[in-house]
């Protein structure tokens, strides 16, 4: 593959930091392009990211798709030049050609000088699973990455906050587990199902989705579950639920989630009360888990649940 051969992204992937540091472990120039103001109204959000390898490669999304051919040839002049720099497209761009549908202006900024410490300091803290904070002078065009937010925003500099891949632990058995995980890969979320059905658990490892075999006995509060982790149970057999749920609300836990009637939910809590909850009130459980979409097979209750999880995430 030459310079001149692009490659969009053809599937949207929210966090490109572990891809990126990929092309660079795989001796690739990175250039990271970033979505810094909007005026109008867009697609993605400010502080959305698309970043092209020195090889045209290409991971992320800034525009839904309307002008990322426009953006990575853009990219890989930068990468040529070796320059920093913004570009406003849509409204008020000199690209006249580049036309953004909904006529709203975006302000991007191309960093390849500082990039590959961007993107080193960024996956460092993902790993530890903590957010990094980008900051961005929008004079020298130059960024950096810190693990907490300024006091104060300095004149001409802008904030973004990257957190940590949102994850979601499965526990289950059957067409329901299944279902959720199979909807939440298809989402692009981290998901691992725990299960005491190994079939179910074969079934998954066919379509790479990790999962671990569970039994009764199970310490679940050895679990990495922090405020980027959503906890669901999809048990018909209950008795599973209490020390998982237990360990989910003695933790920063994001979102939890339990499957079954209102009924089943009342005696869910009630056991709870029992075991002397102390960080979180049983209360915060979802339940019965999911939207009410009047879902009527296990397809249609993993989206529920998982719209439910999205809800929740973005804090609607």
């Amino acid at each position: 593959m030459n310079n001149g051969d692009v490659i969009l992204p053809m599937v949207f992937v929210e966090n490109v930091f572990p891809h990126l540091a990929r092309f660079l472990d795989e001796g690739c120039d990175v250039a990271i392009v970033t979505l810094i103001d909007v005026e109008g109204s867009s697609p993605r959000p400010v502080g959305s990211m698309l970043g092209v390898a020195s090889d045209g490669r290409s991971v992320g999304m800034i525009t839904g798709g309307c002008a990322e051919k426009a953006i990575i040839a853009e990219a890989l002049q930068c990468l040529q030049n070796r320059e920093n720099k913004i570009v406003r497209y849509g409204a008020g761009s000199p690209y006249l050609d580049v036309v953004l549908p909904c006529g709203s202006g975006i302000d991007l900024l191309f960093s390849t000088n500082d990039s590959a410490d961007i993107i080193r300091d960024a996956a460092t803290l993902h790993a530890d699973r903590r957010s990094a904070i980008m900051t961005v002078d929008r004079v020298s065009r130059m960024s950096k990455i810190l693990d907490a937010a300024p006091d104060r925003r300095a004149p001409n500099e802008y904030i973004m906050k990257y957190d940590p891949d949102y994850r979601i632990l499965a526990f289950g058995e059957g067409a329901n587990l299944i279902a959720l995980c199979s909807v939440a890969q298809q989402a692009g979320y981290e998901i691992t199902a725990f299960s005491p059905d190994a079939d179910a658990l074969e079934f998954l490892a066919g379509a790479n989705i990790a999962g671990r075999p569970i039994h009764r006995e199970a310490d679940f509060t050895a679990l990495e579950i922090d405020r980027f982790t959503a906890v669901v149970t999809l048990f018909h057999e209950h008795e599973w639920e209490a020390p998982i749920l237990h360990a989910a609300l003695n933790a920063e836990t994001a979102y939890i989630g339990a499957l079954g009637s209102r009924q089943t939910h009342q005696q869910r809590l009630d056991a709870l009360a029992s075991m002397q909850v102390t960080q979180r009130s049983p209360s915060e459980i979802h339940g019965p888990i999911g939207l009410d979409i009047g879902a009527a097979n296990p397809n249609e209750i993993a989206v529920s649940i998982l719209a439910e999880i999205v809800r929740h995430r973005r804090g609607q």
